[in-house]
């Protein structure tokens, strides 16, 4: 039996792995991410036995977050004040997107109040699907419109990138060989992604597995204790394991419920990315920051996979990286007093 376990994961690693260097061909932005996540995807909702390295893909949310760690300078902090107009903006962003996936959900599609807040929650899939059982709702429904809304973004927010800007893949890191890092560096990342594999548990933090590496990254950056990079080369298996865990979400799915939700999630998606890309061409252009870096960072992804983007498209990581914690903290601090009020409120209590 385990023996079968471990061929069904080699076959899923090597299945996405294929499939990702496919459409990596074709010279679509992040085809090892996109080929890996269609082709395990397909294979999870065909039933096949896709099987879904859990350790590795740990190490690889963890590996993120050092990546995130690294981007973070001196330079950097000094700038962070001059955030504030991009945030706010951010919170008014995800208050429409909120707003109109809510009442699509629940007056169009009559879902279940706590359901529909939270399947319009723009916030983290556990997250999300961690309150849905807490708060009684339709937990695989949650589940499933969250990994199509992160699966949709995937898929479309870099072809809305390439209609505003031209991109070319990043070469900053990607000629630096990994033999180049000293012992002392490798020593580092071992030890910032042992400390996020510690902390994947903790329920206080979103995203515990990558913020904690991130700060630890971070820290050993602006105080000049390390300035190891992680190489760029890296960020193509990344991209494959970010694929495999992001299509595997489906495996197990009731195809019934899958069916049913897909129109919904494909119309609130449509209604997140279409709100999220307008208002970050609106604030670029009143404040003068990159475009691309601020879709990336109002996109409603997840922090692992817009993070990957960004990186991958030699935008500031950081600045992308802390506007998605901003957007799942927000989420989190703000979905029990949503609920709270929905179940109170009179018009829901029917």
């Amino acid at each position: 039996m385990r023996q079968s376990s471990y061929c069904f994961l080699f076959a899923t690693i090597a299945a996405a792995s294929i499939a990702g260097w496919v459409v990596s061909r074709t010279g679509l932005p992040l085809g090892w991410m996109i080929g890996s996540m269609l082709a395990t995807a397909a294979a999870s909702l065909a039933r096949l036995p896709v099987q879904t390295p859990s350790l590795l893909l740990n190490i690889i949310r963890a590996s993120i977050g050092v990546m995130l760690g690294a981007a973070f300078t001196s330079e950097l902090i000094s700038s962070v004040g001059t955030w504030w107009p991009t945030l706010l903006c951010l919170i008014l962003s995800l208050a429409v997107m909120f707003a109109a996936g809510f009442l699509f959900l629940r007056k169009i599609l009559r879902f279940e109040a706590t359901t529909a807040a939270l399947c319009a929650m723009p916030g983290g899939i556990a997250e999300m699907v961690l309150l849905s059982d807490r708060e009684g709702a339709d937990q695989t429904r949650v589940a499933i419109i969250h990994a199509l809304r992160i699966a949709l973004a995937i898929l479309f927010i870099p072809v809305l990138i390439s209609q505003i800007a031209t991109i070319e893949p990043a070469a900053g890191n990607a000629s630096m060989n990994v033999a180049t890092l000293t012992g002392q560096d490798w020593l580092w990342i071992v030890i910032c992604i042992l400390a996020g594999l510690f902390a994947r548990g903790w329920r206080r933090l979103p995203a515990p597995i990558v913020i904690v590496p991130m700060l630890i990254s971070a820290a050993l950056h602006l105080s000049g204790a390390s300035d190891f990079n992680v190489p760029g080369s890296i960020t193509i298996v990344i991209q494959v394991f970010i694929g495999i865990n992001v299509g595997g979400r489906f495996a197990g799915a009731p195809l019934k419920s899958l069916t049913a939700s897909f129109g919904a999630a494909f119309i609130v998606v449509g209604v997140q990315i279409g709100t999220a890309f307008t208002a970050a061409l609106l604030v670029a252009q009143g404040v003068g920051v990159d475009p691309v870096s601020l879709v990336l960072a109002y996109a409603p992804g997840g922090l692992a996979e817009m993070s990957i983007i960004a990186l991958s498209y030699d935008r500031d990581v950081a600045f992308v990286g802390v506007h998605h914690v901003f957007r799942v903290m927000l989420a989190l601090a703000l979905a029990p007093l949503l609920l709270s009020w929905l179940i109170r409120s009179p018009k829901d209590a029917k």
